[in-house]
């Protein structure tokens, strides 16, 4: 990558007596965490928003050994030459992050379908909802028929078709259009450089919108959070839980049955808090 390549930009200094504006420090963690074949021996940090004596250690030790600096100051600066040695990284591929808040409006998509119920064996009868679910995966033209499966994966699909197509953010990512849980997750998510993570990473917490891969085969969407699991929006699921259900309906979901949670990617470029291009300010 080159500097003047979709270099991703900081509104306000990071670092030892710097703003630190809680996006501007996400961006740094991750601009040196493509550093880390380099700094193996500080790198990489853990993802978060505060700057704390182990980032502020990276900037001072990224100044010394790859800048040149004789005296770093242990701050990145928005113009700076630091930042422009941090976007020519050696990991060209990492120019996304995955901040809170950016995916939070999938929650309000999925709250549209709730109620939404098939027709005996998988079938969307009369139902628009249900008709739109089934037309939003690649299985159906496959059986030439629109509907007569499982289809939890299929809402989540059509979900995040609309959040894509909604949302300029997530324009470099490709919607999915998934049948199968496991495409989903082992095919589609790490195609699209989406984050997966399960319940036991240290550096990452699901939160509202992100998608929930189950231990049963199962998927939904994250509404909200509790000290003992998510409450979520799924498709073919029932009162029960199956998922084999009828119905979109909000479930209560402990996280010893959660597999993993998926969240789409930002580009490094974009501020989520101001919902523009960085490099727009």
């Amino acid at each position: 990558m080159n500097a003047g390549d979709a270099m991703a930009r900081i509104g306000r200094s990071v670092g030892r007596g710097g703003t630190n504006r809680p996006r501007d420090v996400v961006v740094i963690r991750y601009l040196l965490n493509g550093h880390a074949r380099e700094l193996p021996a500080i790198l990489p940090l853990p993802v978060g928003n505060r700057c704390d004596s182990d980032l502020i250690n990276a900037i001072v030790a990224f100044q010394s050994q790859i800048v040149g600096m004789e005296e770093p100051d242990g701050r990145v600066d928005p113009n700076g030459g630091t930042l422009r040695s941090l976007n020519l990284r050696d990991d060209q591929t990492l120019n996304h992050y995955y901040p809170e808040g950016a995916q939070a409006p999938l929650a309000a998509i999925a709250r549209r379908y709730i109620g939404a119920t098939e027709r005996p064996g998988n079938r969307a009868g009369n139902d628009p909802r249900m008709q739109e679910i089934f037309r939003a995966d690649y299985a159906s033209p496959n059986r030439g028929a629109t509907d007569g499966y499982a289809w939890c994966c299929s809402f989540v699909s059509l979900c995040t078709q609309h959040l894509i197509a909604r949302n300029a953010i997530f324009s470099g990512v490709n919607p999915p259009r998934e049948a199968s849980v496991t495409r989903f997750r082992t095919l589609w998510a790490p195609a699209q450089n989406c984050l997966v993570f399960s319940v036991s990473d240290e550096a990452h917490s699901p939160i509202r919108g992100d998608i929930v891969v189950f231990t049963f085969s199962h998927i939904g969407i994250v509404e909200s959070v509790g000290s003992d699991g998510v409450q979520t929006i799924e498709g073919n699921t029932n009162t029960a839980g199956s998922r084999e259900g009828t119905t979109v309906m909000r479930k209560s979901r402990p996280y010893r049955r959660t597999r993993c949670f998926i969240r789409l990617p930002v580009p490094l470029t974009y501020d989520v808090e101001n919902e523009l291009c960085v490099s727009e300010q």
